[in-house]
């Protein structure tokens, strides 16, 4: 006798009442193992993916929000004129400027830290000035920091 003839008698000797049990039973274990084994991972995986997608979009814009920086780009000027000008701008009090070679080292007063990386944000996305090297020590005041060397480039 084959296993489906088995099967078969075996069904037939249910009651009507145990074959309805016994098929909602089957009915309610394919659409849990469904559920489990199909639906389940492919939601997640795409929410984890909307998820991924948000994050980029907003970096994508982000990033298209910079300004545009030419690596052909050269100062306008010399660099102690635009590290001068920069920093009275900002109204940044520089206590000494040395050039050496291509870059130019510079030391500054006491700042407000918030102060210097707008400066030092507009030196590199503006006027296209590298930052080379920044030693930057606490100063007296809270917030406030003295810049012992700060080396940079066109």
């Amino acid at each position: 006798m084959s296993q489906m003839q088995q099967l078969q008698s075996w069904w037939q000797s249910l009651q009507k009442r145990e074959q309805q049990l016994v098929l909602g039973a089957a009915v309610t274990l394919v659409i849990a193992a469904f559920y489990w084994i199909v639906w389940a991972p492919l939601h997640q995986s795409y929410q984890t993916q909307q998820q991924q997608l948000q994050q980029l979009s907003q970096q994508l814009l982000q990033v298209r929000s910079y300004p545009v920086v030419s690596a052909q780009t050269k100062v306008q000027g010399s660099l102690t004129d635009l590290i001068s000008s920069s920093a009275r701008s900002h109204k940044i009090q520089v206590s000494r400027m040395q050039p050496q070679n291509d870059q130019m080292q510079v030391m500054l007063n006491d700042i407000s830290f918030d102060q210097l990386l707008a400066w030092l944000h507009e030196l590199q996305y503006q006027h296209n000035v590298s930052i080379v090297q920044l030693d930057v020590a606490l100063a007296d005041a809270p917030g406030m920091v003295r810049v012992r060397r700060l080396l940079v480039e066109s």
